[in-house]
Order: C-alpha cells, then structure tokens, then sequence
C-alpha cells in the first residue's frame, strides 16, 4: 500500500538564504530552484493552469494514505527521531533540538495520486535541508556517498526520497497546518511537505529516518516511483500516466470511506490505553471493531467466554497456515476447540501483560512469526518488563488487544493487533509474511467478533 497524497509548495523566493521564503505562484518565478522550476513546468503542462498535469480540485482535505484499515497511531509522543543506516553514530534526535532551527513558511497545493488537489495550504515547520546540515550532519556523521533518505512513519509507512530531492529548499518536516498545530489525522505531531512529489513520498507521524548509500527495495507491483515527481506525472513506476489515471480515480470513494471509518475508530481511544503502554508505535497493526447491543458486562462476559470452535474461519485458517509444518513434519501446535480463545492464546505462548478488569486485556508474544513451521514463540516471557525490555535483532514482538467502550443502549468492542520488528531485518521479513497473511487475520478477528456478537443475540447462559 502506499500513501496517495502529496504536497507541491508554490515556488519559494526570498534572499539568497532562503530563510524568509516568499509565496509565488508560476508567474512570479522564484531564484530558479528544483522545486521552483518543477511548480513552473507544472502549471504550464497541466490542462488546468491551476493545477498540474491530470489534476483536478478536491472536496474538501480529508486524511488519504496508506492505513486505509487502522486508525492514524495513538500517543505518539514525538519525543525523538531514530537516525539508522549508513551513520557512524546511529541512535535518537531529541525533537526539542528542532527548536535551534530556522522556522519555516510554505503555501502551496496538496495533490493526490489519484486524481485530486487541494490549493493553498500553509504549512509550518523546519526545512530538512537545514536540519540536514545543522544536525544531522555533525551529530550523526553520515558515511559518504549516501544518497537516499527513508521517512518512517508510527503507523507503520516509510517513503524513500533521494538525498538530492530531500535537501532542496522547499521540503519540510512541518508541525502546523493552516495556523494550527497538526492534528492526527494529517500527521501529528510531525510530517513530511515534499515539494513536487506525490503523497507516497509524504509520511505522516514522522518517527525515523534512514539515510543510506544504496536505494532500498521499493514496493513491489510498481507502487512506488522513485522520484514521484509532479510535474513529470510520475504516478506509477512503469506504467504511463495517463493509463493509471482513471484506475487511481475509482479507489477514491473506497479510501476516503475507509479514512473516514479509521478516524472514527481513532475517537474511540479519548484516554491512553493500554495497548498504548505495551506497545505504543509498530511496523504493522490492524483494528477492527463491532457494536454490540449489550451492556459492557455481557459483552466483557462473552468476549471471555467465547471458544475456538465458534470462531468459524478460525480452524480452517489456522490449518492452512499449519500446512507448511505439516510437510516439513514439524509440530506447529494447536489449541483445542472448545477452550476460550484467551486461553488457546495462552496456551500459544501469549502472556497477559496488561489489564483494566471488565475494560481492556492486552496480550503479548515475541516470535519469528514468518517462520513456515509454525506461528509459535521462540522467546518466553513473564510480564510486561520483559517484554518492554526486549531488543533482540531478529525478532518481532506482537501485541494484541480488546477493548470494551459503552456506547448508547449498547456496546462498541473494538480488538487491535500490532506487530514491532526489533530490527531492520526483522520488519522485512515480517512485512513480507504480513502482506501474505493480512486478509486471513483480518478474516479471523471479524470472525471473532462476530462470534462474540452471536453469542450476546443469542442469549446464551454466560459464565456469572
């Protein structure tokens, strides 16, 4: 998945330092740089003279991006940045440090790669460019020759720019939005403004950055370009424009129903929860949630009392993952049908980590979840400290939660997953096993709840 939309800042002037840019729009040409001769080339190719090429203006500024199934991250501290890759000195930005830079102005329009644009915006924040050479620099000594930046996002995102793109004058990491602090469905608290690219260059809820000699693999079927410049209508990798255009215009109304449904979902957590304390950024994660016309007390009963055997894609899923083992002749476990599905997950090698009685139950497991002989942990633990504590390079440490909210006459029970590689090499390896096993998860935790949901309306003697 990647994200769809992008900013293209009109074109900056000002003094020879840039630090007091100016607005510009094409026929008032700036000093001549990358970004201001991409905004002249596309104002003049596009069809609209307002907009670039294949554009056309948006209702409204809704969130648009890649977690089009979980909700924009919760309790994102933004107390620090993690600098990684081809660095002498690798470790954490304390963002208190972008208070020594020069604040920055820029308005400009925001264009999404499938099809539609939102003018004028201000954004505020630092350029990298600065951040690059005042900070990055000196306290973190890149090696030569990197040429390429990775912006990674809490919900789990990355984007990849090249080092020439990242450092022109016009790209920030801005904080504020139309005079206001970023809210969180455009990013809080940090985001990346890419001048002259497509928003699969622009990540929301910026985290870390990765600064590297080689170009990292990019995702696959041609998602993303490696540029994704505007102006050159770089939409696709390898496929023209004009081919993809309509194609990208039929996801709109799905995505933005979707981005609709995560934010509401996202209201749902008014105060920290604690899946926040056990695991509070990922690499991945999904959420689902059903409404339930029971009190939180029947609902938290059925929750505790459903089995295995009345999750009905559970045992067939559950199988079709075994099946590798299975030919390998290697044990990969599996829980009996008629316990409750909080004890098969104990049984799994799940410790309960956190609990508010009758509220919300976290439970959690470090493991090579990839593994074909099994979805089983290969590290124990005993608490939440020595899963917390946990950084071994290779390994993914997965929690997973259930959350009881009273909503009108009934109940809104919500389960969200999250998954954290410890290193570089282990996200990799999980995101591609994650990509394959996505939907059957997803399948499964609907399927769960809608267990739970037949066991309410159908009146069944809960345990007391």
């Amino acid at each position: 998945m990647y994200s769809a939309c992008a900013a293209l800042v009109h074109c900056p002037g000002g003094g020879a330092d840039g630090a007091v840019p100016s607005t510009l729009r094409a026929d008032r040409p700036g000093a001549g740089s990358v970004a201001e001769l991409r905004c002249r080339v596309s104002r003049v190719a596009a069809r609209d003279p307002d907009l670039p090429p294949g554009q056309r203006p948006g209702a409204g500024f809704p969130r648009f991006g890649a977690s089009v199934w979980r909700p924009p991250p919760r309790g994102v501290a933004g107390d620090s940045l993690r600098i990684s890759g081809d660095v002498e000195l690798p470790g954490a930005l304390d963002v208190g440090a972008l208070a020594e830079l020069d604040r920055q102005r820029r308005v400009g329009d925001l264009h999404c790669v499938t099809s539609w644009s939102k003018v004028d915006l201000e954004w505020q924040g630092v350029a990298f460019r600065e951040l690059w050479e005042r900070l990055l620099v000196p306290r973190f000594r890149p090696a030569e020759g990197v040429a390429w930046v990775v912006f990674f996002g809490a919900d789990g995102y990355r984007a990849t720019l090249t080092l020439e793109d990242a450092l022109d004058r016009s790209v920030l990491l801005a904080d504020r939005l139309d005079g206001e602090p970023l809210g969180v469905a455009h990013g809080a608290p940090l985001r990346l403004v890419t001048p002259g690219h497509y928003g699969y260059k622009s990540v929301k809820h910026v985290t870390g950055l990765g600064l590297l000699r080689r170009a990292p693999k990019a995702l696959p079927l041609g998602l993303e370009h490696r540029r994704g410049r505007v102006a050159l209508e770089e939409r696709h990798a390898f496929l023209p424009p004009w081919l993809v255009r309509w194609p990208y215009r039929l996801l709109i109304p799905g995505v933005a129903a979707a981005q609709r449904r995560s934010l509401s979902l996202a209201d749902y957590a008014g105060r920290p929860t604690q899946l926040e304390r056990v695991l509070p950024r990922s690499d991945a994660s999904e959420l689902h949630q059903r409404w339930l016309a029971a009190s939180v007390e029947e609902s938290w009963a059925a929750l505790l009392a459903t089995t295995a055997r009345e999750v009905r894609l559970l045992g067939p899923l559950m199988a079709l993952r075994r099946l590798p083992a299975w030919l390998l002749r290697r044990s990969a476990g599996g829980g009996k049908a008629a316990t409750p599905l909080f004890g098969a997950l104990q049984q799994a090698g799940f410790v309960q980590v956190a609990e508010e009685p009758g509220r919300e139950i976290v439970f959690a497991v470090i493991g090579r979840f990839w593994s074909p002989i099994g979805n089983r942990p290969v590290r124990g633990i005993n608490d939440l400290a020595d899963f917390a504590g946990f950084d071994e390079p290779g390994y993914a440490k997965a929690a997973i939660s259930f959350l009881a909210r009273r909503e009108g006459a009934g109940t809104r029970l919500l389960t969200e997953t999250r998954v954290l590689g410890t290193d570089a090499v282990a996200r990799r390896r999980f995101l591609r096993y994650w990509r394959l096993v996505r939907p059957g998860s997803g399948a499964i935790r609907r399927s769960w709840l809608a267990a739970i949901g037949r066991r309410v309306a159908g009146g069944r003697r809960l345990p007391g």
